[in-house]
């Protein structure tokens, strides 16, 4: 069975947005649980994290790293048409300014990747100051 295209291109963003220095430890914060609130995703993302934790193959960067992608993961199976608007958000929400140069174009490119059209990206993303 042919590996699913859209997963790997969300297991590269998730990678990516994880890579960014302090990213991790956001996923962990309230500010990111108030985020998951103001979306209806705290509940979600709660159990994801503490499905990754009881994987025993999993620990420390690696942990969060899996229950982000899941998130993803699920935010683009049921979430599609909101998904890059979400993502723009957690983006926004993190830095509380535009992120490095080097991170918001490979994450349009992974957009894009994954079928959004570049206009709808470019909205979203300007709409988020991005």
């Amino acid at each position: 069975m042919p590996a699913d295209p859209h997963r790997e291109v969300l297991r590269l963003l998730s990678d990516r947005m994880v890579r960014e220095g302090g990213f991790g430890d956001y996923l962990l914060s309230e500010q990111f649980s108030r985020f998951c609130r103001e979306y209806d995703i705290y509940e979600l993302w709660s159990g994801l994290l503490t499905n990754a934790g009881d994987r025993p193959d999993l620990y420390g960067i690696d942990t969060t790293r899996n229950a982000f992608f899941m998130l993803l993961q699920h935010l683009y199976r049921w979430r599609k048409l909101e998904f890059p608007r979400i993502l723009a958000g957690i983006l926004a929400d993190y830095a509380k300014k535009p992120p490095g140069p080097m991170c918001v174009p490979a994450i349009r490119q992974d957009l894009i990747r994954l079928g959004y059209t570049s206009n709808d990206v470019d909205d979203t993303f300007s709409a988020v100051s991005l």
